[in-house]
């Protein structure tokens, strides 16, 4: 995963991320909970740390793309570190809450499961959450023609066949988000393969201002759907 993004890519990432991190965690999470440690999983820009910081007083995130973490901001109660989750470079039983947000497909394994064990905490919460913005109407209305993805990438991946953990929640949902045309253009640029696309067809000079502009044409405000799926656990003791 860690060459999955290229320095332009999450640039576009780390500009606007559609704020659904927080939307998903505010279901999950008890009002007035507060966690000690907090520990996100895949956490790229950052973007799922700083939501989950919310609810900890300290968080770290972790994350093997040099190119995503660079984009990062470190504050006084977030941490990043360049890893993985088969290597998490975190103390044992110092881990109250951990999250993957969209990162469980690419991490979940037997290292992965190990490693938990080893830094959380007996009934340690565990949050794993991932959405699906739908963006083929966008393409198909800009021109771009897409293909078939090859990919094992699967958004509904979790860990309820996990006897390590007490399942608590599992949810699927749809909900609608209204986004500008730079918010939007930021989010088909996120995605290598939706980059790729998008400057095959309208050329490497600046392809970002002109599908921008091109949006904006059709409207100040877009309408998107967004396909969330989460589930919650507790490490058993």
């Amino acid at each position: 995963m860690s060459e999955e993004y290229s320095s332009e890519v999450s640039a576009h990432y780390a500009a606007y991320r559609p704020p659904l991190h927080q939307i998903i965690l505010n279901e999950m999470v008890v009002t007035g909970d507060v966690f000690n440690i907090g520990l996100d999983i895949g956490c790229g820009t950052g973007v799922s740390t700083q939501a989950l910081s919310q609810y900890c007083h300290h968080v770290h995130g972790v994350e093997p793309s040099a190119a995503m973490i660079a984009q990062a901001r470190t504050t006084e109660t977030i941490s990043y570190h360049l890893g993985c989750g088969e290597n998490l470079p975190i103390k044992d039983k110092s881990i109250d809450v951990v999250s993957f947000a969209g990162s469980l497909s690419y991490a979940k394994s037997d290292a992965l499961l190990c490693e938990l064990a080893r830094v959380c905490k007996s009934k340690a919460t565990v949050l794993v959450y991932d959405f699906e913005v739908q963006l083929g109407d966008v393409l198909t209305w800009l021109g771009v023609k897409t293909y078939s993805s090859n990919t094992n990438y699967d958004h509904t991946v979790n860990f309820s066949d996990c006897s390590a953990f007490h399942e608590e929640q599992v949810t699927a949902d749809t909900i609608n988000l209204r986004l500008t045309s730079a918010q939007l253009a930021h989010v088909l640029f996120s995605s290598i393969r939706r980059y790729a696309l998008l400057v095959e067809h309208f050329g490497g000079q600046s392809t970002f201002d002109f599908v921008r502009e091109k949006l904006n044409a059709a409207g100040d405000t877009h309408t998107v759907s967004i396909n969330i799926y989460y589930s919650k656990y507790k490490v058993r003791a």
